[in-house]
């Protein structure tokens, strides 16, 4: 009987002890206070607010879309050059190309290049703004478009994609 009431008592025990080391959340009546480390501020960051208002870039004037015909002109010349070894295309086009386009075209075979030769005058889709337009110019092989972009309007237009345009 004894070592029943001993073992009794230290299972008591040891549920109070455990019972002790759960968390069972705050009490009603207090509040968990938490020291902050110096030179934090006591109060919570407020989030940025969205004003949910987009500036559109401006309509691309006259001498822009000059500029960008130019470009994308030079970058169909360039790229329909299908005669060329890939390293002398590649060396050619690259200075051509947005971070975006080098990425696209890096490794392009020129030998599959379809097209030879430029074959008039290009021109400015709609929806054109100072920083981004697509300029269509014809080819031997058809109609390409060309999608020239820039950071601003004293950045060179630079290609993003070239691709045959679709009827």
């Amino acid at each position: 009987m004894r070592k029943a009431a001993t073992t009794l008592i230290l299972a008591i025990a040891t549920v109070t002890v455990l019972t002790g080391c759960i968390d069972q959340g705050p009490h009603p009546s207090s509040s968990p206070t938490r020291t902050l480390p110096a030179g934090l501020p006591s109060t919570a960051p407020t989030a940025p607010v969205d004003a949910g208002e987009v500036t559109a870039a401006p309509e691309a004037g006259g001498d822009s879309q000059k500029k960008a015909i130019a470009a994308a002109t030079k970058v169909m010349q360039t790229f329909a050059q299908p005669q060329l070894g890939a390293d002398k295309w590649w060396a050619q086009m690259l200075p051509l190309l947005s971070q975006q386009g080098a990425v696209a075209y890096q490794g392009t075979d020129p030998s599959q290049i379809p097209a030879h030769q430029v074959t008039g005058a290009g021109t400015v889709l709609p929806d054109s703004t100072e920083v981004s337009l697509i300029v269509q110019v014809p080819t031997d092989a058809g109609v390409y478009n060309i999608t020239v972009t820039r950071p601003d309007t004293s950045a060179p237009w630079l290609a993003d994609r070239i691709r045959p345009a679709q009827g």
